[in-house]
């Protein structure tokens, strides 16, 4: 869950919930808090922060057993980039593919921070990627309808051949 206060206001908190508690504070100071994907093992979170004013993703050592994220450090400055970061999932190899808003492309960067290729979309917004199809060999990429014409691809979603698979993704109770 986030929650986001102020327009331009770091008030953004990702809180994690567990059966039979209250939702905990993990992190906070976040404007749009998007972007976020775990490590194939699990030990390494993802987080990014799409306002214009940020565009940082940063990764987090992450206790499997206490769900508790530590470390911060900055893994990518989109800045350096096309695109704000939005959604984003990782691959099989460990690297995390982020929807590069306003640029049309997902990047995947390796899991030392390193860009490593772009797949470009028929849209400006594309918005959130994950891996699917029976052998997740397939990345849909969602996004943002931008332009009411009919024409328009945008609010479309994409299947594009990445060349690698995904992680399948874990099962969620309460």
């Amino acid at each position: 869950m986030v929650l986001n206060m102020g327009l331009n206001a770091a008030e953004g908190i990702l809180y994690r919930y567990a059966a039979g508690s209250a939702p905990h504070a993990q992190l906070d100071g976040f404007i749009t808090l998007n972007g976020l994907a775990f490590s194939p093992d699990g030990r390494t979170m993802y987080a990014s922060d799409s306002h214009p004013l940020v565009q940082q993703v940063w990764a987090f050592d992450y206790d499997i057993d206490t769900g508790t994220p530590s470390n911060r450090r900055v893994f990518v400055d989109m800045h350096q980039h096309l695109g704000r970061p939005d959604g984003a999932a990782v691959d099989a190899e460990g690297c995390y593919w982020i929807c590069a808003n306003d640029a049309g492309l997902v990047h995947r960067f390796t899991p030392d921070g390193r860009l490593d290729r772009s797949l470009a979309v028929p849209v400006k917004k594309p918005t959130m990627c994950a891996f699917g199809g029976s052998r997740l060999d397939t990345l849909f990429v969602t996004s943002i309808r931008d332009d009411q014409s009919e024409q328009s691809l945008s609010g479309g979603v994409f299947a594009l051949n990445p060349g690698t698979t995904g992680l399948p993704e874990p099962t969620f109770t309460l």
